[in-house]
């Protein structure tokens, strides 16, 4: 069997795995099978090997990296999500919101095969394996952080039915408000680790490749000014104590400032970064 056949193969199961896995957090979070919760963060480890295999294959055959096509771009993605909460779920123990977070996954999955595309990479730049290794930390970063800006807003809605006495339920069977700002600090610690290491990855890159560690480029200027801004907001936290929904605003906040600023300077700027 080609690696070809192995790769397609595996893209095209990936969806109905992912469904498995979003049924199997649906029996947990309905409350039918709770006892499958001991079983879970092993059957995801599985299917992020599965997905991590189908990814590495199908870069040995058609050098592809996570922005090359829109298979690639939402498989990446789906499989970040994926690893992001396996993290999260190992460390704190929770399962709760694996079925929300999952359906999203599971989501961009389908996406993903649905534009299925075979064909090699030409751009010089997204074949080279270590700017794989540079977008693939970057993206895992920033999809930590979109995960920690979700948690924050469960934290915010669930407060608020708590206050309002509204228990019903959908809010009866969301984690409790501990676990959400947990999570929501889970998430940005895991975006900062990611995110740094990709901006750093870059760095380096960007030195060998232009001879400049800091390029004047609007791109590299404003994720580094963006990773400034979440290190500094999570210290600054963690000194003065900043918790419940001041901490879920602050994760917001900056999350939507982050996607603000990436579109302008997405579709408004010019930069070497630009790749379609």
């Amino acid at each position: 069997m080609s690696m070809k056949t192995v790769s397609l193969i595996l893209s095209y199961i990936l969806p109905a795995l992912y469904l498995g896995v979003v049924y199997l957090y649906y029996q947990i979070f309905t409350g039918r099978h709770k006892k499958l919760s001991a079983r879970t963060s092993l059957v995801l480890a599985v299917l992020a090997l599965i997905h991590l295999s189908e990814l590495v294959t199908r870069h040995l055959v058609l050098k592809t990296m996570p922005l090359s096509t829109i298979h690639d771009a939402f498989a990446f993605l789906a499989f970040s999500i994926l690893l992001v909460y396996l993290i999260i779920e190992l460390s704190l123990n929770n399962r709760a919101s694996g079925f929300f977070i999952l359906c999203f996954a599971f989501i961009l999955e389908l996406i993903s095969t649905i534009n299925l595309s075979w064909e090699k990479e030409t751009n010089e730049l997204l074949s080279n394996p270590t700017f794989a290794v540079h977008a693939s930390m970057s993206i895992i970063g920033y999809t930590a952080l979109s995960l920690s800006a979700l948690y924050a807003l469960m934290y915010i809605l669930q407060n608020y039915n708590l206050k309002k006495k509204r228990i019903g339920s959908l809010p009866a069977q969301m984690p409790p408000l501990t676990y959400l700002e947990n999570m929501s600090i889970r998430a940005v610690v895991i975006g900062i680790i990611f995110l740094g290491l990709g901006i750093m990855h870059g760095h380096f890159q960007a030195n060998k490749i232009l001879g400049s560690y800091v390029p004047m480029d609007i791109k590299v200027i404003v994720t580094d000014l963006i990773w400034a801004v979440y290190f500094i907001g999570y210290i600054l936290s963690r000194i003065y104590r900043w918790r419940g929904k001041w901490m879920a605003y602050l994760s917001i906040s900056g999350f939507s400032i982050l996607l603000i600023v990436g579109v302008v300077v997405m579709y408004f700027a010019d930069s070497f970064h630009r790749f379609f």
